[in-house]
């Protein structure tokens, strides 16, 4: 849906930095409908598997939706180890993260351009 004609960049819906965040950020949490390590329902946070200070990326795929309590506690410790520590460790729940972390899936949705210096992949509108 278009907001404005500023919305339309070459005939691309572009959208602003923040609603980007909050697509990506809705995209990962509409897949994990509870927590991917305790099985809270709605969670509230992103965390990242592998710790941004471990050389973890914030890409789609190393991301996981957590409660506020789990990310926290979990901090920058290696998941796998501090999951296996947990009283709510179970094989099920492990299996899908690493399912979700060494999926490569090919995105569906049309790319989100960030950087209007991306312009070989935009297209000119064309004459009317």
């Amino acid at each position: 849906m278009l907001v404005s004609e500023n919305d339309l960049l070459f005939n691309l819906c572009c959208l602003q930095k923040r609603s980007a965040r909050k697509r990506f950020r809705r995209s990962i949490l509409d897949r994990w409908p509870e927590c991917a390590y305790c099985g809270r329902p709605k969670p509230s946070t992103l965390d990242h598997v592998v710790a941004q200070s471990k050389g973890g990326t914030t890409d789609k795929h190393n991301l996981v939706g957590c409660c506020g309590e789990c990310n926290l506690v979990k901090s920058d410790a290696q998941w796998f180890t501090w999951f296996r520590s947990q009283d709510f460790w179970t094989l099920e729940r492990e299996e899908r993260i690493l399912d979700w972390v060494n999926q490569r899936e090919v995105e569906t949705s049309p790319p989100v351009f960030t950087n209007w210096m991306d312009f070989e992949t935009l297209l000119l509108p064309e004459a009317a």
